[in-house]
């Protein structure tokens, strides 16, 4: 059972860490806004990763679509031009900020709950995310990462416990050093 102590920190990490990653010093002004159901979501392209540990399963998501926005977004972070951006470079760097969002996700969560594993990035297209309802979540959650007016990013967060998830979390920001073990899943 995961309490609502657990589901609120859970929803505040999936904002913090998110925002934290997206930016980049050509484009620091970001907002996260809380999306009320999944329908609302426009990408055709997501990166999935898994936070785990003994007690717990969390799906961490980074939705995208290969806009003129986003490649901008990937060109200007890399410094290239929008033009000269390859495929290669502009899914690398997705699957990098994807990566960096899972890694601060799961220092900032390892405060709270030790012995946690991370997966590695992978690129799946949306229509295959109607197969995350096979798993039974008891917590589910959506952000929007929006520059200026342009929402570029999803971010979603599904939860699944193998027993009792609980946890309050005592400070709003990131970045404060923690000692944890590591241990990668695939």
């Amino acid at each position: 059972m995961v309490t609502q102590d657990a589901k609120n920190g859970f929803d505040d990490l999936l904002g913090m860490c998110l925002h934290e990653v997206v930016k980049t010093p050509a484009n620091t002004d970001w907002s996260v806004k809380t999306v009320d159901k999944f329908a609302d979501i426009r990408s055709n392209e997501f990166y999935i990763l898994t936070i785990s540990s003994y007690k717990f399963r969390v799906f961490l998501i980074l939705h995208f679509s290969e806009d003129i926005k986003t490649r901008t977004y990937v060109a200007n972070a890399l410094n290239v031009a929008a033009d000269k951006l390859e495929d290669r470079q502009y899914y690398d760097f997705l699957g990098e900020v994807g990566n960096a969002f899972c890694g601060i996700y799961k220092r900032e969560l390892g405060k709270y709950i030790p012995h946690l594993g991370m997966s590695t990035p992978n690129r799946m297209r949306s229509a295959t995310l109607e197969h995350l309802a096979i798993w039974n979540h008891e917590h589910v959650s959506h952000v929007r990462v929006k520059s200026d007016d342009d929402i570029m990013f999803f971010g979603s967060i599904y939860v699944s416990s193998y027993g009792d998830v609980d946890f309050r979390m005592t400070s709003k920001t990131l970045n404060e050093d923690v000692e944890m073990g590591a241990l990668e899943l695939f």
